[in-house]
């Protein structure tokens, strides 16, 4: 079995696979290496694969290392696309995602947006070469910006606004800040469409469920994409 792990900057999200299927999914606020070395002897875990956008961890790393074949984006990882940057210079999240873009589309021109902590825009070509894109502020980022910059506005659950002219200041912020992204990503994918020849754009990250459906000709899916391009890195370095 496969351990795959994506620490992100507001939560660390753990999966274990089998056969190219999530069987388990862990989601920790505080993470301890225990909490790893429990599941990796619960569920008798060959490989491991980390994905760290967060500060480095080198306990979890030396652990994973001793318990498990251990792979995450180095210098020495063999990626199953161009990257033609330094490795460093790019988001782990970002990298796994276009694994999972390889995986799912291994010869389209396909755009992946992922709605985090932020927004990010990237490109995998249909000759496999990875194009970063741009990254902007994600949802609580635009929101907890606005109640701590503004006195009168404040922070709130949101709701896709049903129309766009708004009833009160929470209709506002539903329109100002839903409805902001929704426009910011139709234009970057007016953008990326006028670049790259039938580009398929899929949608992920833990905000995305705001979205669904809301956007035409994009595919949605879950939260997990990560896990799935971890997944793949695995199986393409073993």
């Amino acid at each position: 079995m496969n351990l795959l792990i994506d620490i992100g900057n507001s939560l660390t999200k753990v999966a274990i696979s089998n056969n190219k299927k999530i069987i388990k999914e862990f989601k920790f606020k505080k993470f301890e290496v225990s909490d790893l070395i429990n599941i990796i002897s619960e569920y008798d875990i060959t490989y491991s694969a980390l994905s760290n956008v967060s500060k480095p961890n080198d306990s979890l790393v030396k652990a994973l290392k001793e318990k498990t074949v251990f792979f995450s984006f180095n210098k020495n990882i063999k990626l199953p696309f161009t990257l033609n940057h330094d490795i460093k210079e790019v988001g782990h999240d970002r990298l796994a995602l276009m694994c999972a873009a390889k995986r799912d589309f291994p010869d389209k021109n396909v755009l992946v947006i992922d709605l985090g902590t932020c927004i990010t825009y990237d490109i995998k070509s249909s000759d496999n070469i990875y194009n970063p894109g741009g990254i902007s502020p994600g949802l609580k980022m635009r929101i907890k910006s606005i109640s701590d910059d503004a006195f009168n506005l404040f922070e709130t659950d949101l709701d896709y606004p049903k129309k766009f002219i708004a009833d009160d200041t929470k209709t506002s912020l539903d329109i100002g800040v839903l409805g902001g992204i929704k426009f910011e990503i139709e234009g970057f994918i007016k953008q990326y469409n006028s670049l790259f020849d039938n580009l398929i754009v899929v949608i992920t990250g833990g905000d995305s469920n705001f979205l669904s459906g809301k956007i035409k000709n994009t595919i949605f899916t879950n939260s997990n994409y990560i896990f799935k391009g971890l997944d793949y890195l695995i199986e393409f370095n073993k």
